[in-house]
């Protein structure tokens, strides 16, 4: 037998290949989207950039205006328990060293007129027969303006209890209550690193000068002598008339 050989026809694979202009659009059609890709990042960068200098611009004319203000307001605008934190170098509020060395000459005054004010209040208060527990701030009126001036309630107690006691004290018992008031007035000086340029009751407390006996002596030597003058003079002016 002869074999026979079946014939199968081999398939090919075939491949639709696109035209050349089709080719091109697609590309172009990427680039462009690409494009636009790119476009949309640059805006959405642009708009984030541009919030972030109006917010930085804003900080700035913020500062600027607080600045002014600050300036032209009576110690910087600071007062009350501000004011003393910044005086006691606590914080400094955004002021440098020159501002605040001029701050800190201003407020020698401060201090001084709300130590008076509580040593007054005390000694009124015991003349009228009262007592009661001193504020320990009080609006001072400066050249620069009103201020209100804060000092811790300790010291505010101690110098009204100083002045109280005064008033029903005499004079030749004081010796303790100034030793209570130096106290106080060197804790807020020092406190505040302002210099002190003596004792604090050397000021509302001066101690009276004794006159001592040959003082008195002289004194009333000087009034014998002066009244024998007088004496002699109209003598001898009235044998003049004579």
């Amino acid at each position: 037998m002869v074999s026979q050989r079946v014939l199968v026809p081999e398939r090919r694979e075939t491949r639709t290949l696109l035209p050349k202009d089709a080719r091109m659009d697609a590309l172009v059609n990427a680039l462009i989207a690409i494009g636009l890709l790119l476009i949309l990042v640059l805006i959405i960068y642009l708009i984030d950039r541009v919030n972030q200098i109006e917010k930085e611009t804003r900080k700035v004319m913020t500062t600027l205006s607080e600045k002014s203000t600050r300036s032209t307001a009576p110690f910087m605008g600071l007062s009350s328990r501000k004011l003393w934190d910044t005086m006691i170098g606590r914080g400094n509020e955004g002021l440098d060293d020159q501002t605040l060395a001029e701050l800190r000459n201003q407020y020698q005054v401060v201090l001084s007129k709300h130590i008076e004010a509580l040593y007054q209040e005390g000694f009124k208060d015991g003349q009228r027969g009262m007592s009661g527990e001193p504020l320990n701030t009080k609006v001072v009126t400066t050249s620069k303006g009103q201020v209100e001036s804060w000092i811790p309630s300790a010291q505010a107690n101690a110098l009204y209890q100083c002045g109280l006691s005064a008033s029903q004290t005499p004079e030749t018992q004081w010796e303790p209550l100034r030793a209570s008031m130096d106290e106080a007035g060197l804790f807020l000086f020092s406190k505040t690193q302002l210099e002190v340029g003596g004792p604090l009751s050397d000021w509302l407390m001066p101690k009276v000068a004794p006159v001592d006996e040959a003082q008195k002596a002289l004194g009333t030597g000087n009034s014998a002598s002066n009244l024998a003058t007088g004496v002699a003079v109209a003598s001898g002016a009235s044998k003049a008339n004579l």
